[in-house]
């Protein structure tokens, strides 16, 4: 694993942060160019991006600061420091997100469903790119031990925690490359039907939160409050957001071929 990508005198360019980047730069431009300019302006996604930064660098250590409840001006340091945004979750960046983004909505009057709608595959992408690059050189979400042939092994001194010495899930690997095939059949169900606005956000709730929820399984560094039936307090919010998405998925769930006209079968399931 290459947690430092490279050095250039006192500057320190860790692999996260710069997949990080990459994946942001990335998602921008293919949502830029592929907006429709009837929901959303060049300045809205503009926008969109600042608050994708701010709820990933600010807004997930808040979330944290606000669950822990603790306040002090170390814990505010700590919640607060880039440098330590891989132990920020997927749960709290995704709800200082969707604060954000609704409030931005409501303030430039647009919908917000379809704008979600819109964005869900490259949030998606983003957050593929993210595990199974930026994550698994920094060796953070990382899994149990196995025997298995693809189990992979850390070195020493790894800045998410990862164990040395042992082999291990690549569960960065595991929900990455599941992400990014979600990602995809998210971008062809949209193109391929349309649908009632938020169900394709209810989709790509199911994919994201569905695939956290398996692979958290063989998650490691999993070590928060047990609720129920053995189950981690981010297990059951996974499995709630994924109850949530099937919702929005379902119903009212009208999938029509575009262009075919309002009288068309719905798209097969």
């Amino acid at each position: 694993m290459y947690p430092i990508l490279a050095r250039l005198g006192d500057v320190t360019f860790h692999t996260y942060g710069v997949v990080m980047m990459f994946s942001l730069f990335t998602i921008y431009f293919l949502a830029l160019r592929a907006r429709d300019p009837e929901l959303l302006e060049r300045a809205h996604l503009g926008d969109i991006s600042f608050l994708v930064v701010f709820s990933i660098w600010f807004g997930g250590g808040l979330v944290l600061l606000i669950q822990s409840g603790d306040f002090s001006v170390a814990a505010l340091r700590a919640g607060l420091d880039p440098r330590g945004l891989h132990r920020v979750g997927t749960m709290a960046i995704t709800a200082a997100f969707f604060v954000l983004l609704s409030g931005y909505c409501l303030w430039k009057g647009l919908p917000f469903w379809r704008v979600f709608d819109f964005l869900m595959p490259y949030f998606v992408l983003g957050y593929g790119l993210q595990r199974t690059f930026g994550c698994f050189s920094a060796g953070c979400c990382y899994g149990t031990t196995t025997e298995l042939p693809w189990g992979v092994i850390f070195g020493e001194n790894v800045a998410g925690g990862a164990p040395s010495g042992v082999r291990i899930h690549p569960t960065q690997l595991y929900m990455g490359l599941a992400a990014l095939g979600a990602s995809r059949m998210l971008h062809w169900q949209r193109n391929r039907c349309q649908a009632s606005p938020g169900a394709l956000t209810g989709l790509g709730m199911v994919a994201l939160f569905g695939i956290y929820f398996a692979v958290s399984f063989w998650r490691g560094d999993l070590k928060g409050e047990i609720l129920w039936w053995g189950l981690e307090k981010t297990q059951w919010l996974s499995l709630i957001l994924t109850g949530l998405g099937a919702l929005l998925w379902i119903f009212p769930r009208r999938w029509i071929t575009p262009g075919s006209g309002s009288g068309s079968s719905r798209c097969s399931d």
